[in-house]
């Protein structure tokens, strides 16, 4: 299997699916950020715990990911799915989205391939829109350090998967092209692992 395709072919919640996966909701400190208005994006929504809290909110939220499996637990509450690779220009048109909310789902990308994703994310906001998202911090790495390969700065091949660590200055450095309005370190339980994370919410300038 090429690592790459980890995700496209449905390795992870084949594994996933069935398990307990612990509701961190935490949009909810930052809900006064969401205005309940207009169109949102999860991307990389998995089973879809964060869409059905952007649904209560009062968005019309399009649910997206690479996995049919995931969509299809989607598809319980929310018809509005999308299929998409990351890697590839998401389907979306220019200023479509209100708010593009992306929850662990951007950190398996090469530095390239993280750009591109950012810079897709900004195209398909309107003015001013929000990006809300959190990725991995790089206290993961004393996890997997004695068996992960270092790829790029921060970004390394573990267990035939590829994984982005991010610290804060790495936060920064990739969402240059957005207006910062807040960045916190995070951490959480899933699937019954620790979990460092940092939050970010940023808007299109």
């Amino acid at each position: 299997m090429n690592r790459n395709d980890y995700f496209k072919n449905d390795k992870y919640w084949s594994t996933h699916i069935n398990k307990k996966l612990e509701e961190d909701l935490w949009i909810e400190e930052y809900k006064t950020y969401f205005n309940s208005k207009g169109k949102c994006l999860d991307l990389g929504c998995g089973i879809g715990q964060y869409s059905k809290q952007l649904i209560k909110y009062g968005y019309s939220v399009v649910s997206a990911d690479i996995s049919d499996i995931a969509l299809n637990k989607v598809k319980e509450f929310n018809r509005n799915v999308v299929k998409l690779d990351m890697r590839e220009k998401l389907p979306f048109s220019d200023s479509e989205f209100d708010i593009v909310f992306a929850n662990l789902s951007i950190h398996y990308f090469s530095d390239e391939d993280t750009k591109k994703l950012l810079l897709e994310i900004k195209r398909i906001l309107k003015e001013e829109g929000l990006f809300v998202g959190s990725v991995n911090g790089i206290q993961g790495l004393k996890a997997i350090g004695n068996e992960a390969k270092e790829i790029e700065h921060h970004f390394y091949e573990y267990n035939n998967k590829l994984i982005r660590l991010f610290d804060t200055s790495d936060v920064k450095k990739y969402l240059e092209n957005f207006s910062i309005i807040k960045i916190d370190e995070k951490e959480t339980i899933r699937f019954e692992h620790k979990k460092n994370y940092i939050v970010f919410i940023v808007k299109k300038k």
